[in-house]
């Protein structure tokens, strides 16, 4: 007889209403979902299965092999055997340089990095992570002991911009009870990972203290609350900044920024410190500012302060007459070699690139550099963006120069499409 107190397992209806608030999807239909062999991943990756199928959809299973404990190349191999039996593609990416002891983050750090060649390689562009309502609780209340601010208290959002595409959560106000009962439910015996129990690290000796904190209010059901409520703040903030955006920004196709000096000085300083963050991060290849730098620069611009030598995330400041101009460091910047002929590529998370027919093999995608100042002076197009455009290069010398229109004729067609856009659709509040 089933107890009406017991959790139950997570319908399609349930998971597919999920998704479709994700949505859209690219067709035809390709997930990625990351597969630790846990229940949550487990229950995660066998309802997406089923999703997809009925979307006329294909899913690949990706398991990270950390190397970090004795047995996880065998657990990752148990991960794919069970997946095998619900007919589930499975691949294994294993962290071949890991050291003898790494930290948390920095396994996390690995764990995303292999994910997103792996989804890189696959052409996926949509990856599903099983982060549910513990998680969310969990994160808000280890930024709350860090002094976070609105946009941390606001906790983990239900998809993100991601080098492959996006990161999607479709289980964060799903309580981790309800996924034992689903994987339980497609008769899988999940792995148990004790290093998730670890008082040496900081989430472990949370959960460890759940029922002391519980006792003095901070329960799971208000940490999330305190999210939601966060992430409402953190989304009206967003939107303001975005209005400010529209009015007083303006992106160029050659890559730069010019953000009107009035407009940003009479912002209230949390909008101008937003505004610079999106622009710089647009700018700059999506590598973001420090939180510190943000304030420092935005109080300096709107104080008339020196810009002088100013860099912000990848970015150079200069202000000229009455706009502050953001333009791409010339450091950092990539060289690609060998991309195949005909394909595209986003180069340096900026520009999209199509590969000319005429490419050979040991050509090179890399910035104009000091060639572009004659082309810059004919355009009429500052030169700290014309040296940081993509150019095709031969040996020591530039085959195909950039090319921002639609047809290249002797030009390599580059098109701006940061990773991400200075607008972006605002922050997803659960």
């Amino acid at each position: 007889m089933h107890d009406p107190a017991a959790p139950v397992p997570v319908t399609d209806d349930e998971f597919a209403a999920r998704l479709d608030r994700l949505g859209p999807f690219d067709r035809p239909l390709r997930l990625a979902v990351a597969v630790s062999g846990g229940p949550d991943s487990m229950a995660l990756c066998l309802l997406a299965a089923g999703w997809a199928r009925r979307q006329d959809g294909d899913i690949l299973a990706l398991t990270v092999d950390h190397r970090l404990r004795p047995d996880s190349t065998a657990e990752a191999a148990a991960v794919g055997a069970a997946l095998a039996r619900h007919d589930i593609p499975h691949r294994i990416l294993t962290w071949t340089d890991a050291p003898a002891r790494a930290s948390q983050d920095a396994a996390r750090r690995a764990r995303y990095a292999l994910l997103d060649g792996a989804c890189r390689a696959a052409g996926i562009r949509d990856l599903l992570v099983a982060h549910h309502r513990e998680d969310q609780a969990e994160t808000v209340l280890l930024r709350l002991a860090k002094g976070s601010g609105i946009d941390g208290l606001a906790g983990m959002a239900p998809w993100r911009p991601a080098p492959w595409g996006r990161l999607l959560r479709p289980l964060l106000d799903l309580p981790k009870a309800r996924l034992v009962a689903t994987c339980a439910g497609f008769g899988i015996v999940p792995v148990d990972d004790p290093s998730n129990r670890r008082t040496g690290y900081a989430r472990g000796r949370l959960r460890a203290a759940r029922e002391v904190l519980a006792a003095e209010g901070l329960t799971e059901d208000r940490l999330v609350a305190l999210a939601h409520r966060a992430g409402l703040a953190r989304a009206a903030l967003e939107r303001i900044t975005a209005d400010l955006i529209r009015r007083a920004v303006r992106i160029d196709p050659a890559g730069y920024a010019a953000i009107a000096l009035p407009a940003l000085r009479g912002a209230d300083p949390e909008i101008a410190r937003r505004l610079l963050d999106s622009v710089t991060a647009c700018i700059g290849g999506a590598v973001p500012a420090r939180f510190d730098a943000l304030e420092r620069v935005a109080a300096a611009v709107q104080g008339d302060g020196a810009l002088l030598g100013r860099t912000l995330g990848r970015c150079r400041l200069r202000i000229a007459r009455d706009c502050l101009l953001v333009f791409r460091e010339r450091r950092h910047l990539p060289e690609v070699t060998g991309a195949a002929v005909g394909s595209s590529l986003l180069w340096d998370g900026r520009f999209r690139i199509e590969m000319p027919a005429d490419a050979a093999p040991d050509d090179r995608i890399a910035a104009w550099g000091e060639g572009a100042a004659g082309a810059a002076r004919s355009h009429g197009m500052p030169f700290d963006a014309a040296a940081v455009l993509p150019a095709l290069w031969r040996a020591e010398g530039v085959l195909r120069p950039p090319s921002l229109e639609e047809t290249a004729g002797n030009g390599l067609s580059v098109r701006f499409s940061p990773l991400r856009p200075a607008l972006t659709n605002g922050f997803p509040v659960v």
